[in-house]
């Protein structure tokens, strides 16, 4: 219900703050001055501490662009746009969470205008975040609503007039995002309301229309590769199917970093070749397109993977260690570029960040190479001066009966110890190759050196390049689709008696972080959530904090203590939400409604 009469801004206003001081005390009433719908979203906004302050509008720009909400919306938007021609109105799209992914200018001059209200892709209009506006409130109100000038709880956009309405899952009906109408405030017309209402009723016919088809798309897939005896994938990003073959590597885990990895690819033909670390095995992607642009995709495997894909069977990457199982977890392009180096018979370089699992890859390269007895490995920021140089003779020794070298962290080499290195490489240049004899050694020594390039100095960087071969080993956030195998890896490795498993809400968390300590990280992450929940399915809400906000907007005293409460009662409840509402004194509608908001994961809840 809409207050039809208009009121000043100025005294709109005043009630505002009025309500802020006293109105959540004292139950003072506004019905005179704005609708019911604006003071209960008033309320709403001063209960959760939404600001007014312009600043407080948050950048997000995490979106699919081609996500379903984004196609479905297309056509209606571009309608809309048409028809409202020289009127002054935009539109303005919104996902479940506020965030603007989508906008239609009605009259380019007045982007500028968008622009200084932060109405732009992209940016947060979250009613917890910035209060009572045409994007967040019909969200959290889950009704059509119209914020006139100053009925915006933030200054900001006190210059607009907003028509907003939710737009509902056509199966499930819950609020997936919203539609809004917005001009100048004065350009106003009460039909927008009406306006807001249709859109989001036409978007939600075509998210039926568009659904239907995405099926049909990934079943026609299916049946065209079916005969396959290898593995094959369908998926998008709520739903997956495969053949017999594929069932017997399927996940969750797995259907989460391949669309994270899917998603991201660059298309320039209608077929592509990746590597599934997980899997050890390629996979050849076609993308699935129905009339909207779908996101869905088809994998055919290359083979089917043997049991030494198995991700608890591997050696972690960072581990240090030379196990039998360390060749299972060498990714195929790491061992290619170790192949390359390794074809000169000269020092070969492994250069990463500190934590990136040099030493890791080297010990698999070198495993796998038969290269003798296990390898000499040495730290350079521990070896003597000049006047004692054991060290060296230890080396030239290795090198002589065909053990391997790994000499870590060059980059603290002293400076004294150059000349020694130049002549590790020269003993490693001249050893004979053929059968051993009583002066050549039985296989050939190689010399490794492990380096952050970043904190090297120019006078060893300078040496290394006129004697090694280079390996560039990727950082940890440049290859987010080997999370998936390490975070296996490091928690059966932690303890194997009483194995915790990530969710794949709390896996898609570990995905979403930038990883600035690299593997190194990864596994002190994992190893201590395995001290700390042992045996249990490791839950988003487990995570610690800078993984679990990933992607979020940061709670406020309020919410976060309502957090806590909410996370103790399913806890006490053994996750029983209608026992755990109960004992909250909510309905459980509105403990669902705060699971989401509140980003709390129960052990049902699946990564969308």
């Amino acid at each position: 219900m809409q207050n039809p009469r208009k009121v000043p801004d100025d005294a709109l206003r005043v009630a505002r703050e009025h309500l802020i001081r006293r109105g959540l005390r004292d139950g003072i009433q506004l019905t005179e001055i704005v609708s019911p719908d604006i003071e209960n979203s008033w309320r709403r906004s001063i209960g959760v501490e939404a600001s007014a302050r312009p600043e407080a509008f948050l950048f997000v720009n995490d979106f699919d662009p081609d996500g379903i909400l984004i196609r479905a919306a297309k056509s209606v938007m571009d309608h809309w746009l048409e028809s409202l021609n020289g009127m002054g109105i935009s539109l303005f799209l919104s996902d479940q969470s506020g965030q603007i992914i989508a906008r239609r200018l009605g009259d380019r001059a007045h982007g500028n205008r968008f622009d200084e209200a932060f109405a732009a892709e992209g940016f947060s209009f979250s009613e917890r975040s910035v209060g009572t506006n045409g994007l967040g409130t019909p969200i959290e109100g889950r009704q059509a609503v119209f914020v006139r000038g100053a009925e915006h709880f933030n200054e900001a956009l006190a210059p607009l007039s907003c028509s907003g309405a939710p737009i509902l899952h056509p199966v499930t009906r819950r609020v997936i995002g919203s539609i809004s109408f917005a001009c100048d405030t004065g350009l106003d017309n009460p039909l927008m309301l009406a306006m807001a209402r249709e859109a989001g009723s036409q978007i939600e016919r075509r998210l039926l229309d568009l659904g239907s088809a995405t099926g049909l798309a990934l079943g026609m897939s299916q049946l065209r590769l079916s005969s396959s005896t290898a593995p094959v994938i369908m998926l998008d990003a709520q739903a997956v199917m495969t053949n017999v073959s594929g069932l017997a590597v399927m996940s969750s885990e797995l259907h989460t970093t391949l669309w994270e990895q899917l998603r991201g690819l660059e298309w320039t033909g209608a077929k592509q070749t990746i590597e599934i670390p997980s899997l050890n095995v390629d996979a050849t992607v076609q993308r699935i397109d129905d009339s909207g642009g779908s996101s869905a995709f088809a994998l055919e495997l290359s083979r089917i993977p043997d049991a030494a894909s198995n991700p608890r069977k591997a050696e972690p990457e960072g581990s240090g260690g030379n196990s039998s199982g360390v060749g299972a977890a060498f990714p195929h392009v790491m061992r290619n570029a170790f192949d390359r180096a390794g074809q000169g018979p000269g020092a070969i370089a492994v250069c990463g960040q500190g934590g990136s699992g040099k030493l890791h890859h080297t010990l698999a390269w070198l495993n796998g190479q038969d290269s003798g007895p296990n390898p000499l490995i040495l730290d350079a920021c521990l070896l003597p001066g000049e006047k004692d140089a054991t060290w060296f003779s230890d080396c030239r020794e290795a090198i002589a009966v065909g053990r391997s070298v790994v000499l870590r962290h060059l980059e603290d080499l002293p400076r004294s110890e150059l000349n020694r290195l130049k002549a590790l490489d020269a003993a490693v240049r001249q050893r004979p190759d053929g059968p051993p004899t009583a002066t050549a050694a039985p296989s050939p020594a190689r010399l490794v050196l492990t380096m952050n390039p970043e904190a090297c100095p120019d006078f060893v960087s300078d040496v290394v390049s006129q004697i090694a071969a280079r390996v560039d080993v990727p950082s940890l956030s440049a290859t987010k689709e080997r999370i998936p195998v390490l975070a296996a890896h490091f928690l059966d490795a932690a303890a194997p008696a009483d194995r915790s498993t990530l969710s794949a809400v709390a896996l898609q968390g570990l995905m979403r972080w930038r990883w600035p300590g690299n593997v190194a990280e990864l596994r002190a992450t994992l190893e201590s959530l395995s001290r700390a929940h042992p045996g249990r399915v490791l839950q988003a809400n487990d995570l610690p904090e800078h993984l679990r906000n990933t992607g979020r907007r940061k709670l406020s005293k309020l919410e976060s203590l309502e957090r806590d409460a909410i996370v103790a009662a399913l806890e006490h409840s053994g996750g029983n939400r209608s026992v755990a509402a109960e004992s909250l004194g909510m309905g459980r509608t509105t403990l669902y409604r705060k699971l989401r908001v509140l980003g709390i994961e129960t052990p049902e809840s699946m990564a969308t």
